[in-house]
C-alpha cells in the first residue's frame, strides 16, 4: 500500500483543477494484484451460495482465480495458473474437472480448443456477488480524492474534478450526472449596474451552481430603476426553481410599471438562453482516451461505445436508472438494457443534493471489480461530503 510520502500521494500538491482533463494522477498498481485481489474476498467461502446454483468452496475459489487472473492478464487461464493463484492442494487434474463443471453451469468459456478459459458475463456477476464485504479504497488514494474533491471552489468546478479523479484512478470512462437545472432553485438574484446601457444578473442556485447574465439596458434607464428592479427581483424571484426563473421574469415584466418595464424585458431576455432549455442532466465525461487502447473491446464494440459517450442524455438516463439507491449498482454485458452497452460494464452511484445526481465509470467487462467499486463508493462518498459543504 503506497503512504502518504510516496509520489502518487505528492500529486495532490500540483493540482490544477482548470476542467475535467486538468486533474493528474499517478497511480502505482502493485504487480500482485490479481493476487491480492483473490486473497480479498477469500472470505467469501464462508458465505451462503447461489440459492440458483450451488457452488461449493473450491468452485468459487477456481472461479476467483479465474477473473482475477483474466482481468490482471487479459489470456485465458489454464488449470495450472489457477493452482498457483489460488494457492490450492489440489492437482492440476483436479481443477481441470472443476473448470469443465464451472464452464457447464455457464460460469466460463474456453475460446479455443487448447486455450484455457475465460469469465462470462455470469462468471462477472458471481464473482462481483459474492465479493464479501464493501470492497475499501487504500490509504493513500483515499486522502488523494479527499484533498483534490474537498477543496473544489464550486459545485462545477467539483463536478469536473470528479470526473477526472474517476478516470484517472480507474483508467476507464467516467461519467458524472449533475442534479436537474430546473430542480434548483435560486437563493441569490441580483442585478448589478456595470456601466449606462449594461448590467450583470448574477443567479446563485442552492445547489451552488452560479449563473452570470449580460444584460442590455434601456438607455433611459436609471439607477433609482435598477434599485426598485432589485427589490422585485429580490421579492419575486428568489426561491423560485431555476427552470421557471424566465417565465417568472418575463410575468412580472408584463405587469409592472410603465418605467421597469422594459427593463424587466431585458433581464428576462437575459434569462432565455440555456436557463429554460436546460432542463435536463448536465453531463460530465472523461477519460475517453483511455478506451482507444484498450485491447478488450473489439473494434466494433469500442465503435459503438464512442458514439455512445455523444449521446449525453442517453447517459443521464441509464445512470438514473441504474442508481436506485446509494449503494453502488453494477450492470455486466448482457445486463446492460442498450444494445451497444452489452460488451461493457457499468459500475455507478448515486449523490444527493435537491435533486439526485450520479456517478459511475464505464469499461469492458474485463475490469477490476473490486477496485472500481472501491474508488467509485469512496469518490461518491466525498462527493457529497463536498456538496453539502458548498451548498451552505
Amino acid at each position: 500500500m503506497a503512504s502518504p510520502s510516496d509520489p502518487a500521494a505528492r500529486t495532490a500538491a500540483r493540482v490544477a483543477a482548470d476542467g475535467a482533463d486538468a486533474v493528474h494522477l499517478e497511480v502505482a498498481v502493485p504487480a500482485d494484484a490479481a493476487r491480492a485481489a483473490v486473497e480479498a474476498v477469500a472470505e467469501a467461502d464462508d458465505g451462503a451460495p447461489s440459492e440458483e446454483e450451488p457452488l461449493d468452496a473450491r468452485k468459487r475459489t477456481i472461479l476467483r482465480a479465474i477473473v482475477s487472473e483474466y482481468v490482471s492478464r487479459g489470456e485465458p487461464v489454464g488449470s495450472k495458473r489457477v493452482v498457483e493463484v489460488a494457492r490450492l492442494e489440489v492437482s492440476a487434474a483436479t481443477v481441470r474437472n472443476e473448470m469443465s463443471a464451472l464452464e457447464s453451469l455457464g460460469y466460463i468459456a474456453q475460446p479455443h480448443t487448447s486455450a484455457g478459459r475465460v469469465p462470462t458475463d455470469k462468471g462477472y456477476r458471481r464473482f462481483v456477488d459474492d465479493l464479501s464485504a464493501d470492497p475499501a479504497l487504500d490509504g493513500a488514494r483515499r486522502e488523494l480524492v479527499q484533498e483534490l474533491l474537498g477543496t473544489a471552489s464550486d459545485v462545477e468546478d467539483l463536478l469536473a474534478r470528479t470526473s477526472s479523479v474517476l478516470s484517472q484512478l480507474t483508467r476507464l470512462v467516467s461519467l458524472v450526472i449533475a442534479p436537474a437545472v430546473d430542480a434548483a432553485r435560486l437563493k441569490l438574484c441580483e442585478l448589478v449596474g456595470l456601466s449606462p446601457g449594461s448590467a450583470l444578473l448574477l443567479l446563485v442556485a442552492d445547489t451552488g451552481r452560479v449563473e452570470k447574465r449580460s444584460v442590455e439596458l434601456p438607455a433611459e434607464t436609471t439607477e433609482h430603476d435598477l434599485d426598485r428592479v432589485r427589490i422585485v427581483l429580490s421579492e419575486q424571484v428568489r426561491g423560485r426553481r431555476l427552470g421557471d426563473v424566465h417565465t417568472t421574469i418575463s410575468r412580472l415584466a408584463e405587469d409592472a410599471p410603465s418605467e421597469l418595464r422594459e427593463v424587466l424585458r431585458a433581464v428576462a431576455e437575459a434569462t432565455a438562453r440555456e436557463l429554460a432549455d436546460d432542463t435536463v442532466h448536465h453531463v460530465f465525461v472523461g477519460g475517453q482516451a483511455s478506451l482507444a487502447g484498450d485491447e478488450a473491446f473489439e473494434r466494433e464494440h469500442l465503435s459503438r461505445v464512442l458514439q455512445l459517450l455523444e449521446e449525453r442524455a442517453t447517459l443521464a438516463r441509464l445512470l438514473a436508472e441504474a442508481t436506485a439507491d446509494d449503494r453502488p449498482t453494477v450492470r455486466i454485458g448482457e445486463e446492460n438494457e442498450v444494445e451497444d452497452l452489452r460488451a461493457a460494464s457499468l459500475v455507478a452511484q448515486r449523490y444527493q443534493l435537491v435533486t439526485a445526481g450520479s456517478l459511475g465509470v464505464l469499461g469492458p467487462t474485463r475490469m477490476d471489480y473490486a477496485t472500481v467499486l472501491a474508488t467509485v463508493r469512496a469518490v461518491a462518498d466525498q462527493l457529497q461530503a463536498t456538496l453539502t459543504d458548498l451548498s451552505r
